[in-house]
């Protein structure tokens, strides 16, 4: 009876050990998932701040996935009060928060050198243009009448990058 619980137990063990091994060697399988975060303050509102933070996963040298993390209370995305058409073409808080997950979409499959390389054009306080020179800066990545918005999530998204190895 002892051989046969020793037995048991050794099998149980092994299967264990080999349970373990595979779980950590899949860790990888999804890539590897990174932060990074883009702010500046609000001109209006000294003590707080316009920004965002993102996590990006990354396999392969291309960006599988990138989400907008929780930001401190006296950080802003996206302007409560910002109603749509305010300027020409602008989308609003409302639609602009609402298409947000789709426009992280157009993250997906873009190399990190391709992120990195854009230069997202910005004023001396760090906001990002709405005019032409922020629209170009942007390459296909912009999310047309949330200019502001999606600067911030590129700069957050290149920050997260950069520990890219």
């Amino acid at each position: 009876m002892k051989k046969v619980t020793k037995l048991i137990a050794g099998v149980v063990l092994a299967a264990s050990v080999a349970a373990t091994a595979g779980a950590l060697a899949g860790c990888g399988e999804n890539g590897e998932t990174y932060k990074g975060e883009y702010s500046y303050e609000n001109t209006w509102t000294p003590g707080n701040y316009y920004g965002i933070k993102v996590s990006v996963t990354v396999k392969d040298g291309k960006i599988t996935k990138v989400v907008c993390d929780d930001i401190p209370e006296n950080w802003t995305n996206i302007t409560e009060s910002w109603k749509e058409g305010t300027s020409a073409g602008d989308l609003g808080h409302d639609k602009a928060a609402a298409g947000l997950n789709d426009y992280l979409k157009k993250f997906e499959g873009k190399t990190v050198e391709e992120v990195l390389a854009l230069e997202v054009s910005v004023n001396e306080n760090g906001q990002p243009n709405t005019d032409d020179a922020g629209d170009a800066s942007q390459g296909s990545l912009i999310y047309t009448g949330a200019t502001q918005t999606s600067g911030r999530i590129i700069l957050a998204v290149q920050d997260a990058l950069k520990d890219v190895k």
